[in-house]
């Protein structure tokens, strides 16, 4: 287990436990099932049950917290530097001797069931998910949270088998940020964590061989009588760990995280046919997948893909409207005071932390991203938008069909309708 220490003058300390595989490692069919696991952790442990680990957490007065993403699982509290081998001790017992109560569990699958039932009421949110699932398959596109289907048929073995094989000491890192001393942390950690016994058992998942359309491709999930269409638009893109990083946030930030970028000042400032629009890389540990995404009134839901797709050709074209110097240094600031002000977060800074270890990044990478940011040129940039293929789009759209298609059809876009397994 990797211990690392942000030792920093704050008032309060964060503890955080957890690492690899995240979603990910969850096999198809069983999507849900690290985010299942992470959950139960807060529940109840072998020494106590829900209601006196509830106090116990309440007399350090705070709270447990715990989610996965799609490639890691963290369990974290924050506490005052006096309780700080309390709070380790008890984020300990969380998370190496956890009950996984056949009770507990019936209560919180009935609540996560409820919860992905409301996700996707949200037509943006449903838009997203179906697009990504169909992009990157049954179990990289598979929700983080899962689907109602698999969450559904999971049982308490599977998460006591998923604890067993993924939460072990070889894959870990507990990430302390505070005003404690390193030769404290490490001792109380060895002290605490030190029983951890075994590797993982969580094989590394294969990704599929080939992702992405031949042509742009549009699915439509029917909401007869929908006033505004949900679009989201997919395609492949590197994963992290594929050089270029750096300037494929710089790109994503000009094209679609600034309230000045390209599709918000088309969509929004021009068109007036949006309130907001976003696009940006999503880059895992596995792969990767550039996305867009807004809501539109009805009537111009063709007119608004013709112009999603307009811009990102001429960001990609070198003779279009390459990414210009002003835009540059706006995404450029952007990134550098987004990651100070992280930084002032001590639960967001845990996270920053955290992604050394689960990206096996360099542990000065964040005290050089400044000046590895501002050291990207415009060539890598121009690099990075030529993998954009605006002719190679996977759209999902939420919204009414009968009034959508006929304008669709007349860009020369099939439409066909999303599968249901796409839905849940």
């Amino acid at each position: 287990m990797g211990v690392l220490d942000g030792e920093t003058p704050r008032r309060v300390v964060l503890l955080s436990y957890g690492g690899p595989p995240g979603a990910s490692g969850s096999a198809e069919k069983k999507s849900g099932l690290a985010g299942l696991v992470a959950r139960m952790l807060t529940e109840s442990t072998k020494r106590r049950s829900a209601m006196a680990l509830a106090e116990a957490v309440e007399s350090l007065g705070t709270t447990l917290s715990a989610q996965a993403t799609r490639d890691d699982s963290r369990v974290s509290l924050t506490v005052l530097p006096a309780d700080f081998e309390a709070g380790l001790g008890l984020l300990a017992e969380v998370v190496t001797e956890p009950a996984f109560s056949e009770r507990d569990f019936s209560r919180v699958q009935r609540e996560w069931l409820d919860g992905l039932r409301a996700e996707r009421q949200d037509p943006a949110r449903l838009a997203m998910l179906a697009a990504v699932r169909a992009l990157n398959g049954p179990v990289f596109g598979a929700p983080v949270n899962g689907t109602v289907a698999d969450v559904g048929r999971l049982r308490v073995q599977d998460l006591r088998d998923f604890h067993a094989r993924a939460y072990t000491p070889d894959n870990a890192a507990l990430v302390v940020i505070g005003n404690i001393d390193s030769a404290k942390v490490e001792s109380e950690a060895r002290r605490l964590f030190g029983g951890l016994r075994g590797k993982s058992g969580i094989d590394a998942p294969q990704v599929p061989a080939e992702r992405g359309v031949s042509a742009t491709r549009v699915l439509v999930i029917d909401r007869p009588e929908a006033v505004q269409t949900a679009i989201a638009a997919v395609q492949p893109f590197p994963k992290r760990s594929e050089p270029g990083h750096e300037a494929r946030e710089l790109l994503g930030t000009v094209i679609g995280g600034l309230f000045t970028s390209r599709l918000n000042m088309n969509l929004r400032e021009k068109h007036a046919y949006t309130y907001g629009a976003f696009a940006r890389p999503v880059e895992n540990r596995h792969l990767g997948t550039f996305i867009v995404g807004t809501n539109v009134q009805t009537p111009v839901t063709a007119a608004a893909i013709a112009e999603i797709r307009r811009e990102l050709e001429l960001v990609r074209d070198p003779q279009g409207a390459p990414v210009a110097p002003a835009e540059l240094e706006r995404a450029r600031a952007d990134l550098v005071h987004s990651l100070g002000a992280t930084l002032e977060h001590p639960s967001r800074m845990a996270g920053i932390v955290a992604s050394l270890f689960t990206d096996e990044l360099p542990l000065d990478y964040y005290t050089r991203y400044p000046k590895t940011v501002a050291a990207v040129a415009p060539t890598e940039i121009q690099a990075a938008a030529e993998r954009i293929t605006p002719g190679r789009l996977l759209f999902v759209l939420v919204g009414d069909r009968q009034k959508i298609q006929p304008d669709l059809e007349k860009q020369g876009l099939t439409v066909e309708p999303a599968p249901a397994e796409l839905l849940e």
